[in-house]
């Protein structure tokens, strides 16, 4: 089993990077809990197809004040210019609470003790405006953290993109985003991870829906040596909905590991999910996705689909879709679906003059344009169509 490694940097690195929401005794006292908490069980439902103690755990803690820096680049309108001082130091505290039981701590410990100044969003009631834009960037050795709390006050509009580059090939990440929707708000939260082909990321992501309020989450990925992300949907309110479009472009040895949870706590709520793999070279896809309709939650309506084309003979993915459900008034469908290239696709292409590879990309990009043209924001799309590009060109080459 792996061991954290302790470096005596960690305490100075601490006591030299302050801190809007925790003190250095609060986040000292973090990384001891980081320290005695356990890596997670294989044993666990989550973790059967990843392997925690991959994770560079001796990593962790190689953080030098001098240079391990942490860099935000912000496109905020006027009106959400200064969020920090109206958004409530205490409540941005309790959305990062780590629960007693989270048997994940041990990774949420890791980003309290060593994270830098989040990037905290108050959207402010009844505002629609033009997207927020965010970029985090970190440099350096030993953990790279990236944190996002928003708060999307009653009856606003708003579209953010959320952007997190580690900046070396091989950085270890750990990141939070923490997302609150009051009532009748609307919110498109795109957010991306452009980790290097050896890196190693954790994201844990939570979106938590209001009475009337509606979310639409878009989620991108090229996945890395080591990557897992929880993404969880959380409906709270009557008359809630959220949707969420992701898409996984590998290639090489890339992974990725995808647990989604769209949680139904309220009646007459809706949620609706697809998730895309477009896997090359020998990258690997592991999904799993849960649906949670509790007694109370009747007249639910939950969709969940998972699909993955795969390009190569050497790629692999997995999707275990599960369901919870105690109300008896409910709608819930899911389903997953695996395929390679469809021969009878390429030679009709090729008939009409396309080479193969051409033949390739035009099936390849339109198993992913389903995700990429439902995107809000142009640039984005564009972003996600090159990273799809560079995918389908190395199976391509072979």
């Amino acid at each position: 089993m792996a061991e954290t490694t302790s470096h005596p940097r960690s305490s100075a690195f601490i006591e030299s990077i302050p801190h809007p929401l925790w003190t250095p005794e609060q986040r000292l006292h973090a990384l001891e809990q980081a320290r005695s908490a356990a890596i997670p069980s294989r044993l666990e439902e989550d973790w059967r197809k990843t392997d925690p103690d991959q994770f560079p755990w001796p990593r962790t803690e190689q953080v030098e004040a001098a240079t391990s820096l942490h860099e935000t680049t912000t496109h905020l309108p006027a009106a959400l210019a200064s969020p920090l001082a109206s958004a409530g130091a205490e409540s941005m505290r309790q959305l990062l609470t780590i629960p007693g039981d989270d048997y994940d701590a041990k990774f949420l410990y890791y980003h309290k003790a060593f994270c830098r100044a989040p990037v905290i969003i108050r959207v402010p009631r009844a505002w629609s405006g033009e997207t927020i834009e965010l970029q985090q960037r970190s440099s350096g050795p030993g953990l790279s953290t990236f944190t996002t709390l928003v708060v999307v006050e009653r009856d606003a509009e708003a579209t953010i993109v959320d952007r997190w580059l580690p900046a070396s090939d091989d950085a270890v990440t750990v990141g939070r985003t923490e997302i609150m929707v009051e009532a009748g708000a609307r919110l498109n939260y795109v957010q991306e991870d452009w980790c290097g082909a050896r890196a190693a990321l954790y994201r844990r992501a939570r979106v938590q829906v209001a009475q009337d309020s509606a979310v639409t989450w878009y989620s991108f990925t090229q996945g890395a040596a080591w990557h897992v992300a929880r993404m969880e949907l959380m409906l709270l309110g009557p008359n809630s909905s959220g949707r969420i479009q992701g898409l996984f472009a590998g290639s090489g040895d890339a992974r990725a590991d995808h647990r989604t949870h769209q949680y139904h706590g309220a009646p007459r709520c809706k949620s609706d999910l697809t998730f895309k793999t477009l896997l090359s070279g020998r990258s690997h896809s592991v999904y799993q996705g849960l649906i949670s309709v509790p007694q109370q939650s009747q007249k639910t309506d939950a969709y969940q689909q998972c699909r993955n084309l795969l390009l190569e003979p050497g790629t692999h993915a997995d999707a275990i879709p599960k369901l919870e459900i105690i109300a008896d008034d409910v709608r819930c469908t899911h389903g997953a679906s695996m395929g390679s290239l469809n021969r009878d696709q390429l030679f009709y292409l090729q008939s009409r003059g396309l080479s193969r590879g051409q033949a390739l990309r035009v099936i390849a990009t339109g198993f992913a344009e389903e995700v990429i043209q439902k995107v809000p924001v142009g640039t984005v799309q564009e972003r996600w169509r090159d990273a799809v590009m560079a995918s389908i060109g190395e199976a391509v080459r072979l």
